[in-house]
């Protein structure tokens, strides 16, 4: 028969009974924390402008983008919106990424007030200005196009946020808070298979006649303010 105090049948003693108290509340802590993080959202990084918060990576008709630069774009002494221009890859000159294939979006995070007849007003205004005589006569239906889809948002106000992409195999498509705006007077969506026509509107941001700190803010050129503090330099942007 086994000892009553020593023997294996022995009901365990204070010493192992903490060892086991202490394994259960170490096993109890890691499950909570293993579902704590299986729940929590993800957290993206963003940087931060005139209140705006801008992601620094986002997903695009199924593509990853990067954020390439952020700035503040002006008319006049108001300011209009935050810019953002995200690419495939990074890159820091007009030149490489004019070169640059695969999907591209520049992003307006509206500031102010606009009706459609001022956004048509301003756009055709600063796509002349960029444009050569032969380029904007040769792209004359196009614009209209694009006048056409304007005209359909009849305005955007301060928070609105409008996606202006150049998808390959698609064309040139654009969003109004998530709506795809469309032109013609159809239902259809904005497509405009002319990658000219998208070319010379990113010359309108980061191009000789965009203003300096549009351009070098967009081309990532400048410090950003990261979103909970701090601030990113250009080498460390994505």
């Amino acid at each position: 028969m086994s000892d009553p105090l020593n023997g294996p049948d022995a009901a365990p003693g204070a010493d192992a009974i903490e060892r086991l108290l202490i394994s259960r509340r170490a096993f109890v802590t890691s499950t909570a924390a293993t579902a704590f993080m299986l729940w929590t959202p993800e957290v993206k990084a963003a940087v931060e402008l005139e209140g705006i918060e801008i992601d620094e990576t986002i997903t695009a008709y199924g593509k990853k983008l990067v954020l390439n630069g952020i700035g503040l774009r002006k008319r006049g002494y108001f300011k209009a919106d935050v810019t953002a221009l995200y690419l495939p890859e990074k890159r820091t000159t007009p030149e490489a990424i004019m070169k640059l294939d695969g999907l591209r979006r520049i992003q307006l995070n509206i500031l102010r007030e606009f009706t459609s007849s001022t956004i048509s007003r301003i756009f055709i205004a600063d796509f002349k200005q960029v444009a050569t005589d032969e380029e904007f006569k040769k792209l004359i239906d196009v614009i209209g196009q694009i006048g056409a889809a304007y005209s359909n948002v009849k305005r955007v106000t301060k928070g609105d946020v409008v996606n202006l992409d150049w998808v390959p195999g698609r064309g040139w498509m654009a969003t109004h808070n998530g709506r795809q705006l469309t032109g013609d007077g159809t239902m259809d969506a904005m497509a405009i298979n002319n990658e000219l026509a998208y070319q010379i509107y990113l010359r309108m941001y980061i191009g000789p006649h965009a203003p300096a700190e549009l351009r070098n803010g967009l081309l990532g050129l400048t410090r950003l303010n990261r979103v909970g503090g701090g601030t990113v330099s250009p080498a460390e942007q994505p």
